[in-house]
């Protein structure tokens, strides 16, 4: 019983720690800025293991904060990255990066995989994310939306891409996809189509600053056939505290390459 007691006490400390390790990809020096990578050891580079930063904090020459963090706080498959702006007439050598690194591993088990099928199958702007999710986050919303929802909600809105053309109205026959979808602080959303996180070319994005809503307009392939549109996958991964891993991180003396 002593030996067995004693098993017991080495395994324990075991399961309280991930096995996932943060690492520092690169801490580069650019112009008038810092970028700081990091990123996870080991872990596979798809769709069902994502990372996003959670909190950091980068310090230089006896503690002295870096301000003006710029980093954007969404789920990606590979590296993240933050950027901070140097200060004039500073020396910046090495610095000690600190924070929290969260880990997003998707499932159906788990209620934040949501797998919605084609395109063809899908109702057109009403909530499509799963009742029980809204009902404890009435903010959190998914839509296939057609060109009168979108006219409806911007009704005078036309553009330019650059200073030599005139502003136009919105071509919708070009693009093959267009969605609105909405996320929290605490319950990102992240949409995936045709099994890509990040889909489409020529995309254009706009933002109901009233509501927060985000709706999304996506050229997908070139001449795609409405054929082709109609086997559109979307899949939705939303995140709850039970898919996710908080993963700390620490490195001392990072040097400014």
């Amino acid at each position: 019983m002593k030996n067995l007691t004693t098993l017991l006490i080495l395994m324990i400390p075991i399961c309280l720690y991930s096995q996932e390790k943060v690492i520092l990809s690169h801490t580069i020096k650019m112009y008038n800025e810092i970028e700081i990578s990091l990123e996870l050891e080991n872990k596979p580079n798809d769709r069902f293991h994502l990372i996003k930063i959670d909190t950091l904090t980068a310090t230089y020459s006896k503690g002295q904060i870096l301000h003006n963090n710029i980093f954007e706080n969404s789920f990606r498959r590979a590296n993240v990255v933050a950027r901070y702006e140097l200060e004039e007439n500073k020396k910046y050598h090495k610095i000690d990066i600190k924070g929290t690194i969260i880990y997003f591993k998707p499932s159906e088990n788990k209620k934040s995989y949501f797998n919605l099928g084609k395109l063809k199958g899908l109702e057109k702007n009403i909530n499509l994310i799963d009742k029980s999710i809204v009902k404890a986050n009435p903010t959190v919303y998914f839509s296939i939306v057609d060109s009168a929802n979108i006219q409806k909600t911007f009704p005078d809105f036309r553009y330019k891409t650059n200073n030599g053309e005139d502003y136009k109205s919105i071509d919708f026959k070009s693009y093959d996809l267009m969605y609105a979808y909405r996320s929290t602080k605490n319950q990102d959303l992240i949409i995936a189509v045709n099994e890509d996180l990040d889909h489409g070319y020529n995309n254009l994005t706009l933002t109901d600053k009233r509501t927060n809503m985000k709706y999304k307009l996506i050229k997908l392939k070139k001449d795609m056939a409405a054929t082709e549109k109609e086997e559109i996958k979307i899949e939705l991964m939303i995140e709850n505290e039970n898919s996710i891993e908080r993963i700390p991180f620490d490195f001392k003396n990072a040097d400014l390459k």
